[in-house]
């Protein structure tokens, strides 16, 4: 026996439970005291009182328990077929128009709980419903004769009104849960295969880090050769320098890729301050770039990985400078930092530039999904950034239009 009925399932059960209850009371008071009908009002009562009864059993069940046997909850809508004809019985038999009521446990069976169980409701309701034609078969000739059935047809409009507006909330609410579940499932998707991707980059960039670092450190060793040879030419001297410099550069990148995700240490920074700096090493290594950076607010404190995060913000940086190189201007790049009162902090990264599209910006973000022109980057850079920026509990977004692009970080305030 396996309890798979959800906790939502059985709040649905007992909700149309309590309705029904509620329409068995309306309808005795209704034909009794309304249309006179002689029905002996004991036998119902006592039959709602025992419906009543295991509703509330299946509430304080509920309460207590994440989820209902399925055997259970078959032998609940059998319960509910049984307390149907014993008011059937009493009030009409097989002509009352309340008959259509059985097709309600049937689909409720067939949505909630397995085959062999929804067959086991199914039969029973059909034996009851034939049950209550051997119960009272005189039930036919009396309505007839009483000249009722015109009462009967609207009765059994009545029926068919209420069975069907049941049946539209359920299969409503149970077609909204597969519609959540089904968009759950695309998100998990879409994480794994995230997943799956960054393991294989994580596997290439740490055999490009082993395979990369022995020319490296040969060409280090060359740049140094070529600089002291060039003692007495300052402008070849600085170009050598520089190339030692970038040879450094690369071999700290190459570290940080041979690093295990999210392994490398944090430290708490002011941020604004931090942002500033960083920016200021990526305008020196783009010379006669200027890129504004502004503190918005305080100046707080946040624990970043350094090298990770100055990564992440210089790749928007790129980025930036391609879009306002392609639009025509040098220095339309804008970097603002400011925190909140909801415990976090804003980085944004502000270029007027040309602008990314809409198809385009819906890719942002994908591994290897560039706007540039093709051998012009690998389309790395932004997924990385988010990579980096997720580690650290943040987010990254994009918003574009024509002449505007920004992207916005938002980091975990200390």
């Amino acid at each position: 026996m396996r309890a798979g009925t959800t906790p939502l399932d059985l709040r649905w059960l007992v909700r149309l439970r309590w309705a029904a209850i509620g329409a068995q009371v309306g309808s005795i008071v209704g034909t009794r005291y309304l249309l006179h009908a002689p029905f002996p009002e004991a036998p119902l009562v006592a039959i709602v009182a025992v419906l009543t009864t295991v509703n509330v059993a299946l509430s304080l069940w509920l309460r207590r328990r994440p989820a209902l046997p399925d055997a259970l909850v078959a032998m609940s809508l059998l319960l509910d077929a049984a307390g149907l004809t014993a008011l059937l019985i009493f009030t009409g038999g097989a002509m009352n128009p309340f008959t259509t009521l059985y097709l309600l446990q049937v689909a409720l069976a067939a949505i909630i709980v397995p085959r062999r169980w929804s067959l086991l409701v199914t039969t029973g309701a059909i034996a009851a419903f034939g049950g209550l034609l051997l119960a009272r078969p005189e039930a036919i000739h009396v309505w007839h004769s009483a000249g009722m059935f015109e009462l009967h047809v609207r009765g059994m409009w009545l029926a068919f009104a209420l069975t069907a507006a049941a049946l539209w909330y359920f299969v409503d609410r149970v077609s909204g849960s597969l519609r959540r579940r089904e968009a759950e499932l695309a998100t998990a998707r879409l994480e794994r295969e995230r997943a799956i991707r960054q393991t294989a980059l994580g596997t290439v960039a740490a055999g490009a880090a082993h395979e990369l670092n022995t020319p490296l450190g040969t060409v280090a060793i060359l740049a140094a050769e070529l600089s002291d040879l060039l003692a007495d030419a300052p402008d070849a001297r600085a170009q050598a320098d520089r190339i030692r410099e970038e040879v450094r550069r690369c071999k700290a990148i190459l570290g940080r890729m041979r690093r295990p995700a999210g392994g490398g240490e944090r430290e708490r920074v002011r941020f604004g301050a931090w942002a500033q700096g960083t920016v200021r090493g990526w305008s020196e290594r783009e010379p006669g770039r200027v890129v504004r950076c502004v503190l918005q607010g305080d100046d707080v404190e946040v624990a970043i990985d350094a090298d990770a995060m100055g990564q992440a913000l210089a790749s928007l940086l790129d980025n930036a400078r391609l879009a306002v190189d392609a639009a025509g201007r040098d220095d339309a790049i804008e970097v603002t930092v400011g925190g909140d009162s909801e415990g976090w902090v804003t980085l944004r990264v502000i270029d007027t530039g040309v602008g990314i599209t809409a198809a385009d910006l819906a890719h942002v973000g994908e591994p290897f999904f560039s706007t540039r022109e093709p051998g012009m980057g690998m389309g790395l850079g932004v997924y990385l950034a988010q990579g980096s920026v997720a580690l650290h509990g943040g987010t990254l977004t994009f918003t574009s239009e024509p002449g505007r692009t920004v992207a916005t970080v938002l980091l975990p305030r200390l």
